[in-house]
């Protein structure tokens, strides 16, 4: 959705009268914005992706024209347009083989058109793509938050997508600093596009409830995950010390399943946070499926405590280990043998230990069907890490 020199230089080329000479294989990057800059020192201000328009003036010999180029392309922008017929008559072809080596794509324009107006023009261009990329990321919430009312969103979806290719969703989560979370998720987005640029199918990226979200035109579970694993490349190639986890949903069918593949993606990209892990599909997930599909997590909180407050108070009052105990004995199915070679003690100081719990909850605990309530606490305690991992 969000435009790309290729589509930027489609819709001017005529009018403007621009020829491409250099960097054709790197026409998919998205433009963020095109500037007039004459003086490189204004590109301490880019932010990567922005096309540049000079006529040359402060950069009219071959070595200034060369390092023009070089800054533009280590300040990873997008492309390059020259107003060729006063200061420069002709790039040369030293300046053409360094756009090629470097992939910065490199056009003319004749002296006679309007610098101003191009960009004018062009910044038109990129802001009524923004436009509609908010309207369709809007189109997409209202789905998800009322699937029933699809139908209301139909034709600005089916206008972008495929529907008949199916849909995939990914929640992405990024530890931001603060200070520079504006910066960092508008570059963050760029990298999600460059991550995406090889895929063949549309796509719509966007932020809400403080995710990323990345909706994929396709359903292969296969391609899903090498798209998240491209984006995770791509993203730590530039910030490596960025915390970045992926929640891989459901494919659907179809609009009205939106909602389906969103709730998955954001569970599974939940187990992902919580337990350190960089991708996670919702398919993996197992029985975890129905404990990470609870979005509030002081709900799971408090079913926790709620089932071992009173073991988790004699606990912390007498040093005991009673939720360690109460917790393997389900997991080993009720097997106080197990349970004491886990935990390198005698079986007889299990038995005792269990029969204190007993009291403590006022549950024989001897069925599946009451030792299930405990097994569930215990996994939610995994999930929150409010209990050790003792599978």
């Amino acid at each position: 959705m969000a435009l790309t020199i290729r589509e930027l230089i489609e819709q001017t080329r005529s009018k403007y009268r621009l020829k491409l000479l250099a960097g054709a294989d790197s026409l998919d990057f998205v433009v963020t914005w095109v500037h007039m800059t004459e003086d490189t020192s204004v590109t301490e201000f880019f932010w990567g992706n922005e096309m540049v328009v000079t006529s040359g003036y402060t950069a009219q010999s071959e070595e200034k024209l060369l390092h023009f180029i070089d800054v533009l392309e280590e300040k990873r922008c997008a492309g390059v347009v020259i107003n060729v017929g006063k200061y420069i008559n002709e790039a040369p072809s030293r300046v053409l083989d360094l756009c090629e080596e470097r992939h910065l794509p490199l056009l003319t324009m004749p002296w006679e058109m309007s610098i101003t107006e191009f960009v004018r023009e062009c910044c038109s261009l990129i802001d009524k793509s923004s436009q509609n990329e908010e309207a369709l990321a809007d189109a997409v919430v209202s789905t998800i938050l009322s699937p029933m009312g699809a139908g209301r969103q139909k034709e600005r979806l089916t206008d972008y997508f495929h529907v008949e290719q199916g849909f995939t969703m990914l929640a992405l989560w990024a530890e931001l600093p603060a200070p520079l979370r504006n910066v960092l998720d508008q570059r963050s987005t760029l990298r999600l596009h460059t991550a995406l640029r090889p895929f063949d199918f549309s796509y719509l990226i966007f932020r809400y409830q403080k995710r990323f979200l990345i909706l994929l035109n396709q359903r292969d579970r296969e391609v899903s995950v090498q798209v998240s694993r491209r984006i995770l490349d791509t993203i730590h190639q530039n910030l490596p010390d960025l915390s970045v986890q992926i929640g891989v949903g459901e494919p659907v069918d179809a609009l009205e399943q939106l909602a389906d593949t969103f709730h998955a993606a954001v569970s599974a990209q939940r187990r992902a946070s919580l337990q350190g892990l960089e991708i996670v599909q919702f398919q993996d997930m197992g029985f975890y499926k129905l404990l990470y599909s609870v979005p509030d997590d002081s709900l799971l909180e408090s079913y926790y405590h709620e089932m071992m407050d009173p073991l988790l108070d004699h606990d912390r009052q007498t040093g005991s280990v009673y939720t360690e105990t109460l917790f393997r004995y389900p997991l080993t199915d009720g097997s106080l043998q197990a349970v004491a070679a886990a935990m390198y003690t005698h079986r007889n100081t299990v038995g005792y230990r269990m029969g204190k719990i007993r009291e403590l909850l006022g549950q024989d605990l001897d069925s599946q069907q009451q030792r299930m309530p405990y097994l569930l606490a215990y996994h939610v305690g995994v999930i929150l890490k409010l209990c050790e991992d003792y599978e």
